[in-house]
Order: C-alpha cells, then sequence, then structure tokens
C-alpha cells in the first residue's frame, strides 16, 4: 500500500517541482528587469554628470552655458519647455537668464520678486524643495489660495531650486502642455540631481563673468583715459602750432589761415571751414579763408556783404557759441531771427573771435551729411581753440601790419631820404621827450620815484664795493601845505611846489638828485659824503630856506618842512627799505614840532614796530569789545546838580593790562579805528546810561559820546546812532555827540546832514575844544550846535591870566547870543568853578568835581548825589 501511494504521489510531485522551478526563474526574470531598469537609471544620472562636468570644464561663458545645460536634461527627459531663473535675494529681483516655451513669451529684464509672489517659481524659492506639479496637485494649490495663475496653463510643472550654501541662487523648470507628456517622482529626482551640479559650474563662471565685467571696465576707462590724453595732447600741440605760426613773419596771412584750417581739421572734421572778420566801422563781414565743399563760386558766395539776418551774424550778436542742427535753424528762421537754412545742411557750430573783449570776427564749420553731426564737446573744444586762434589772428595782423609799415617805411626811405631824415630827427626828440617824461615829475621836472629808487639803488650797490664810500637820503615832507591847497587853490600849490623844487636844486651840490615822490614829498640823494655833517648843512639851509614866506599871486604864503635823514650802512640791501627809514625820521621830525630834522636809528624803527604791534592789538580789542566808557560828571554850576556825564574811551586790554587814552587814539585816529572805538563806547555808554534810568530813577541824565570828525563824513552815521538807540533803548534826547571844529572844515555838505538828521532824531550836538582850533562866526550860524565846550586851556587857572577870562567871556557872551549853552571844560578848582559861574558859564565839568569813573564808581557817585540832593 506504502508503495503503491508513493507510486501516485510521484507524478504530483514533479508538476509541484515544475511549478515551483518556473515561479523562481519568474521571479528571478523580474529582479533582472528591476537590475536593469536601476542600472539604466544610474547610467543616465553618470552620463549626465558626466556631461555637466564637462560642459562646467570647457563652457567659458554663461551664454553657451545655459543652452548646453538644456541639450543635457533634454537627453534625459523630455524637455521642450524649459527656462532657467536667477534669484538675488538681496535685492528681491528675478532673471529669467535662459527661456524655452511653447506656449508663452519670455518675461524681459530684471523683474521684482513680489511681482511672481503666487507663482510656481516662488513656491520653490520660497520652500528650497524641488515640486512636480501635476493638475490634481495644482487645482488644490490654487483652490487653497496657495498659486495664482501665471501665463499658459500646463499639463505637468517640474520645478527644482538651485542652491548654494544653503540658500536659493535660483530654478530649473521644465513643463509639459501635453497630456502624452507626463513627469513622476523618477524625473524630479534626476533633475535635483542634475541641478546640484549645475549650480557649482553656474556660480564658476558667474564668477568668471563678473571678472570679466571688471577687467573689461577697467580696460575701457584705461582707454577712455589714454585717448582723453592723446587728445589733451593733440589740443596743446596744435595751440602750440597756431602759436609757432604767428612768429613766422615770411608766412603769409593766407598760409596762415590755411594752416589754421589744417590743424583745427586734425582736431575736428573740418570739411567746410571760414573764417569771417567783422569790420566795426562798415559794419560788414569779410570771409579771410573758407573752404565749401557744396559751392561751385566761391568767390560769389563768400564775397563780403553788410551785416543781415544770417547765421554768422548770430554768432556776432549773441557773442557766444552757436551749436545748429538743420532743425534748430528752421526754428530760427520761423521766429523770424534769421534767414531760411540751405535745404542740404546738417549741422552747423559756430564760435566768435574775440580778443580782449573786442569782437574780431566769427569762425565757422558746417556739415552737410548725416554722419557729421558737431555736438557739445566739438563746440568746446572750437570754443577754447578760438581764443588762441583770435589772439594769433591778432598778433598775426599786427605783425603783418608791422610788417607792411616797415615795407612802406623802407621804400619811402629810398625815395625820400631827407624828408625821412628830419622825421627821424624829430621822432628822436619825441622819444627823448618820452623818455623825459616818463623818468621825471611832469609838474617840476625833477627825477621821479622810479629813477631816484633806481640811483639809490646804485648807491647802496657801490657802498657795498668800497667801504670808503658813504651818501644819505634825504626825505622831506612840507607843513601845512594841505592849508595852501585848501585856501589858496591847487593852482597857488603848483607853483609853490615848482618853487621850491627850483630852490632844492639850487641848493644841493650838482652831482646830487633831488626828486619828487608825490604830493609834497621831495627825496635827496647826496653822494661822496665826507662827514655826516654835509647832509645836516644841507638839511639846515633847506629848513631855513622853507621858513621864509613865499609870495603867490600878491599873497604872502607860509610854510615850512619837516626832513628825515638816513645814512649809508651794510644792513641796506634795497632803497625801498632806506627810503622808508628817511620817511620813518622824517615823521619823527614831524612829531617832535616841525621845521626840523631828524636822523634815523634803530630806536625809531623799533617805534615803528611797536606801533604795528599796537595797532594789531588795537583790532583785537575791537573784536573782544575790550574798550570800555569811563564817565566824567557834567554839573550846572549855579546850584551843583548833576546834569549828565562825559563818557571817555578807555582800554582795559588782556594783553597790555590798563592803557591811557593819550598811548592809544592817536594811533586809532591816524588808522581810522577810532570809528569802531567811538561806535562801542557810544552803545556801552547808552546801555549803562539806561541802567541808571531804570534802576536808579535818574531819568533826567543825559550821556554825552565823542566822535572822530571822519565819523561826520560817513552818510551812514544817523543810521548807526539811530541802530544804537534801538538797540539800548535808550530815548535820543538822552545822548549828546560830541565833535571837534576840524570836523567842519571838509566835506561841509555831508556833515551839515548828518547833524540835521541827528537833530531831527532828538540827539543834541555840542563843539568841543572851542577856541583852539579854526574857529569862525560863519560856522556856527551855519551847523546846528546846541552847546560850545570852552577848551581846557582857557580854563586852567583862569584866575591869574586876564587874556585867558576875556576869551571865555567872548565865547560866553557868543554862545548866549547865538541861544547856545556853555560847558567848560578842565575846572580843577573852586576859584575856576566861581570864576565861570560868575561869566554866566551854565555847566562845568573837571577835576575839582570827580576824575573820569568807571561805571561801578559812578554809580556810587549817582546814588551819593542823589542821597546828598534829599536831604538837603
Amino acid at each position: 500500500m506504502k508503495l503503491e501511494n508513493q507510486q501516485e504521489n510521484t507524478p504530483q510531485a514533479a508538476e509541484l517541482l515544475i511549478r515551483a522551478k518556473e515561479a523562481s526563474i519568474a521571479d528571478l526574470s523580474g529582479n533582472v528587469d528591476f537590475l536593469e531598469k536601476r542600472n539604466a537609471d544610474l547610467q543616465a544620472r553618470y552620463t549626465a554628470l558626466f556631461k555637466l562636468n564637462q560642459l562646467s570644464q570647457e563652457c567659458n561663458d554663461l551664454e553657451s552655458f545655459y543652452p548646453q545645460v538644456h541639450t543635457t536634461i533634454a537627453s534625459l527627459m523630455t524637455a521642450k519647455n524649459f527656462f532657467i531663473v536667477l534669484y538675488d535675494q538681496t535685492f528681491e529681483t528675478l532673471e529669467f537668464v535662459y527661456y524655452l516655451d511653447e506656449k508663452d513669451e519670455k518675461p524681459a529684464g530684471i523683474i521684482d520678486y513680489q511681482d511672481y509672489d503666487g507663482s510656481f517659481t516662488n513656491l520653490v524659492i520660497e520652500s528650497k524643495q524641488p515640486l512636480l506639479l501635476t493638475p490634481e496637485l495644482e487645482k488644490q494649490l490654487f483652490d487653497n489660495y496657495k498659486i495664482k495663475q501665471f501665463g499658459v496653463r500646463g499639463t505637468d510643472w517640474l520645478g527644482v531650486p538651485l542652491l548654494q550654501n544653503g540658500l536659493v541662487i535660483g530654478t530649473i523648470t521644465i513643463q509639459s502642455y501635453d497630456e502624452k507628456v507626463r513627469y513622476n517622482e523618477s524625473d524630479l529626482n534626476l533633475l535635483t540631481f542634475a541641478a546640484q551640479h549645475i549650480v557649482g559650474a553656474m556660480v564658476r563662471l558667474q564668477d568668471q563673468q563678473r571678472l570679466k565685467n571688471a577687467v573689461n571696465a577697467r580696460t575701457k576707462e584705461l582707454m577712455a583715459q589714454i585717448r582723453e590724453r592723446e587728445k589733451s595732447e593733440l589740443l596743446q600741440e596744435s595751440l602750440y602750432r597756431i602759436s609757432e605760426l604767428t612768429t613766422d613773419i615770411d608766412l603769409d596771412i593766407d598760409t596762415f589761415y590755411s594752416k589754421v584750417h589744417n590743424i583745427i581739421g586734425q582736431l575736428i572734421n573740418a570739411k567746410n571751414f571760414f573764417i569771417a572778420k567783422y569790420e566795426k566801422d562798415s559794419d560788414t563781414l569779410s570771409f579771410s579763408y573758407y573752404v565749401d565743399e557744396k559751392t561751385s563760386n566761391l568767390a560769389k558766395d563768400f564775397k563780403p556783404r553788410k551785416l543781415s539776418n544770417q547765421y554768422s551774424e548770430l554768432v556776432l550778436r549773441r557773442r557766444e557759441t552757436v551749436l545748429l542742427t538743420y532743425q534748430e535753424m528752421m526754428s530760427l528762421h520761423l521766429e523770424g531771427e534769421t534767414k531760411k537754412p540751405q535745404d542740404d545742411i546738417h549741422s552747423w557750430l559756430g564760435v566768435p573771435l574775440i580778443y580782449s573783449g573786442h569782437l574780431l570776427g566769427v569762425m565757422v564749420l558746417q556739415s552737410y551729411y548725416y554722419k557729421t553731426t558737431y555736438n557739445q564737446q566739438d563746440a568746446e573744444l572750437l570754443n577754447f581753440v578760438s581764443n588762441h586762434v583770435s589772439a594769433a589772428i591778432k598778433r598775426r595782423e599786427l605783425a603783418d601790419f608791422e610788417r607792411r609799415s616797415h615795407e612802406l617805411l623802407e621804400q619811402q626811405v629810398k625815395l625820400r631820404t631827407l624828408a625821412l631824415e628830419d622825421e627821424i630827427t624829430h621822432r628822436k626828440q619825441a622819444e627823448k621827450l618820452l623818455k623825459h617824461t616818463a623818468a621825471h615829475d611832469s609838474l617840476t621836472g625833477l627825477p621821479n620815484r622810479a629813477v631816484f629808487l633806481d640811483l639809490l639803488n646804485h648807491a647802496i650797490a657801490c657802498a657795498k664795493r668800497k667801504d670808503d664810500f658813504s651818501f644819505a637820503v634825504l626825505f622831506l615832507d612840507l607843513d601845512r601845505f594841505k592849508v595852501v591847497n585848501d585856501s589858496l587853490g591847487h593852482h597857488a600849490g603848483d607853483v609853490l611846489l615848482k618853487i621850491i623844487a627850483r630852490e632844492l636844486l639850487a641848493i644841493v651840490r650838482k652831482v646830487d638828485t633831488v626828486a619828487r615822490l608825490g604830493g609834497d614829498e621831495f627825496v635827496i640823494l647826496i653822494e661822496d659824503l665826507k662827514t655826516d655833517n654835509e647832509a645836516f648843512e644841507v638839511a639846515q639851509r633847506i629848513t631855513a630856506f622853507l621858513q621864509q614866506p613865499f609870495t603867490i599871486d600878491n599873497q604872502l604864503v607860509y610854510t615850512g618842512t619837516s626832513i628825515g635823514i638816513s645814512f649809508s650802512n651794510k644792513r641796506y640791501d634795497d632803497a625801498d627799505t632806506m627810503l622808508r627809514d628817511a620817511d620813518t625820521a622824517m615823521y619823527h621830525a614831524k612829531d617832535n614840532g616841525r621845521g626840523r630834522y631828524e636822523v634815523f636809528d634803530d630806536s625809531m624803527h623799533q617805534k615803528v614796530q611797536n606801533a604795528l604791534s599796537l595797532e594789531a592789538d588795537i583790532r583785537e580789542a575791537i573784536a573782544w569789545h575790550e574798550f570800555i566808557p569811563y564817565f566824567q560828571p557834567i554839573i550846572k554850576l549855579d546850584n551843583q546838580k548833576l546834569k549828565g556825564f562825559e563818557a571817555l574811551a578807555r582800554w582795559q586790554s588782556t594783553k597790555r593790562g590798563f592803557v591811557y587814552p593819550n598811548d592809544f587814539i592817536p594811533l586809532a585816529e591816524e588808522t581810522d579805528l577810532i570809528k569802531e572805538i567811538d561806535i562801542q563806547i557810544i552803545e556801552k555808554s547808552c546801555q549803562q546810561l539806561k541802567r541808571w534810568h531804570d534802576e536808579l530813577g535818574c531819568d533826567d541824565l543825559y550821556v554825552s559820546c565823542n566822535l572822530f570828525s571822519k565819523q561826520f563824513f560817513s552818510t551812514s552815521l544817523p543810521q548807526d546812532i539811530e541802530k544804537v538807540l534801538k538797540r539800548t533803548g535808550l530815548a535820543p534826547h538822552h545822548l549828546r555827540v560830541e565833535l571837534t571844529e576840524r570836523a567842519l572844515l571838509e566835506n561841509a555838505e555831508i556833515v551839515l546832514t548828518n547833524m540835521q538828521a541827528l537833530k531831527n532824531m532828538g540827539v543834541k550836538i555840542l563843539l568841543d575844544d572851542f577856541g583852539t582850533g579854526y574857529s569862525s562866526l560863519g560856522y556856527l550860524h551855519r551847523f546846528p550846535i546846541d552847546v560850545l565846550k570852552i577848551d581846557r586851556s582857557f580854563i586852567s587857572n583862569v584866575d591869574e591870566h586876564n587874556n585867558n577870562r576875556a576869551i571865555i567871556r567872548t565865547i560866553v557872551d557868543l554862545a548866549n547870543n547865538l541861544q547856545m549853552s556853555t560847558v567848560g571844560e578842565g575846572i580843577e578848582s573852586l576859584a575856576d568853578a566861581e570864576l565861570l559861574q560868575q561869566m554866566d558859564c551854565v555847566y562845568g565839568q573837571g577835576y575839582y568835581f570827580a576824575k573820569p569813573m568807571s561805571s561801578q564808581d559812578t554809580t556810587d557817585y549817582i546814588i551819593q548825589k542823589l542821597y546828598y540832593s534829599t536831604n538837603v
């Protein structure tokens, strides 16, 4: 039984075994297919990687790289619609650097990233992940408002990011519009794989491109610099050649113009060129040189013409460069400014030829071809060249004129020798006269400053070579010469100068030199001195001579002289220095009483240096407001009541300490710095008086301030005073201004106008130091003066001098008759005060009452006076 069962089971087992083997074979076959497909995928990836690596080595620019990437991708999958987008995260922009699509146009240029918000590309960039977008997924995202529709709707869309160091720098996209062409995850992986290898090559090529662009830009810049330098060198060479032409006197004028044209043609297209000269007397335009390719009859077209409304005349009228196109020329014609242009004209450029402000003519370039259009750079260049051409033409014309004049002169010499010899004689005499005129003073005939300095420099040089050679310079200035001019007129002054010049020549030796520097200043050079006494004797004779009166126009005229002497010394290297020292010595002679001479020494030079230093310190003090007012009370003599103050300038210097007025006022007046000091003192005085009014209740007090005479020569004086009053808040009737008689003698009309303006404002005017100057009843009537101040020189010890008492009484009576008040200055004793009161002098000031005081001391003084008055 067992054997039978085994026999029956044997066929069944065999069949099962066969089936199992067949199944095993089928499984093995499936595995083989899978492995073959897997191998094919790997092979494709390897091939793609190989091609991409090869591209990265072979491609030299991005323009050829992108199409070959497309070709490589297309060899792996269907990629009919393919594009590469670059993303700039810094500027948030997109750029489609490669684009091939059968439906949509390539987006142009740089695109704002925000404009693609909601696009498929936006999803890939934001997620940094590959995206396979099927119609189903697209609908789902669209319904959930995750995306927007951009361009034509397709079937499948495949996009992967281009990543560099974790940052998205762009995307690669493939899309299909055909239902038969679909993409799957394998395509997505393959494209992702390819993108990883594309990035490195693309970044390398981008860096190469940037480097190449930088090199090209730098090369372009260097080439531009080289061209500009070559152009500049050519321009310099051209200008030099134009200048050279003017010196070639053998070159005729037509050849000169032709060569100028040739030089300009090397700088600008000058195929059609002309130079026209403007004849002002005849109001015509003459064409000196012309070249024109369109003109068949040059002589006819460029013949001289009266000025009209053509374009050359437009340049002359405007006196500036004119650059025109045909359209602009037509516009000018339609506006009626010019005639109608030629139909074949294309571009027109004209510049005026101007030399030393004189219009010489015009230089013009014109073009008939569209390829030659003049621009602003050409205009600037031609204008620049025209300046040199103008100068060259003028010099050339002058040289040509001179040459022709010489030729004519030579011809006349041959024909009229005797006549020309006579003319030459007259010319030499004229030249001699001209030389004499150039070297001598026209009024006195004496040598002038230039000749004297030349002779003095020669004497200095001789003294350096010869130890025994000695000389001296005398510097003379006439005293009171201005009085002669002002009183008798300039004619009398000129006569006096001639007489003095003649007598000075008679006093000195023939070998000595007398010169007039100008005005009333004379200098004398005495050479070959044996002793210094020789120079002193000359100075004494001149001083004695000028002390005598002169008779001019039947009137005696008195003058005098102050003389400064400087002797030769090894330290002198030039005439100016020695003359300066003699001038310094002359001023010392004036300061020491006039009518005398002084010899320069080092102490004088130091005094000059000290004056310069003091002037600098005064200027600083003005800037730093160091000048302050000191106040001297003005008392009513009959009741001893305080009426006001005179403000006197004092200087509390940060450098010099307290400086007394006599130490700075003279120099301040000499340099006119006193004007600024006066204004500062007035403003500070008004401020202080207003403070006393407000704080002490003494609103009946006034302040009187001194003004330098030249202040009244300024037309702005009333406005300056008015501004001070407005700034300080002081009423005008509390301010007095004092001036001296000297101010009334010059610029009388301006002074009178200023005084009337101040009076109208409410400011009273005091005449200071009356009786010491040029006292005249005439100006007391003419000028609006309120108060006469009697000078201290009459009041000092008045009880002992009968003459002074008579003068004071006369001044007081005069003031009373003219309805003026009087103030006596310099009262130093009770006797002085009582005597002035007896003579009806109303007010007084001086050390007897109080000396000038600071603001604080004056405040205490006012309080004491008020307290005393109250208790009395």
